[in-house]
């Protein structure tokens, strides 16, 4: 896996940030598939900063985002949403330096933006 172009890796992360935040408001004890739906534009944004460095088109990042990108035959819309959440976290929870933390997430971004947009 390569990392984010530095000239976004701090905006990555302060958008990604963002999402961490507008999550943990909630005054619920388990997340609803509206919270997160709520930060797709947030997503959505993110996206697109990273696609225009051409992160995705690189042949490992691309081979990484196809395997975790699994099929999710026999699940609901908002349980591939939540699968998706739940692996990304995982992942993320596994870097050992920012700079990698950055990169898993974003590897993740459009994942969970084909999932909401099966939601919606």
């Amino acid at each position: 896996m390569t990392y984010l172009d530095k000239s976004i890796n701090d905006e990555v992360q302060n958008l990604m940030i963002d999402v961490f935040e507008a999550i943990k408001t909630s005054q619920e004890a388990a997340l609803s598939a509206a919270e997160l739906l709520a930060t797709q534009n947030i997503f959505e944004n993110i996206f697109e900063k990273v696609k225009n460095t051409g992160f995705y088109k690189e042949d490992e990042n691309f081979k990484l985002v196809k395997a975790m990108n699994m099929d999710t035959d026999g699940e609901t819309a908002e349980e591939a949403l939540f699968n998706s959440w739940g692996s990304m976290v995982k992942t993320i929870n596994t870097a050992s330096s920012q700079e990698e933390f950055n990169a898993k997430f974003a590897l993740f971004v459009p994942i969970i933006l084909k999932r909401m947009t099966a939601i919606n």
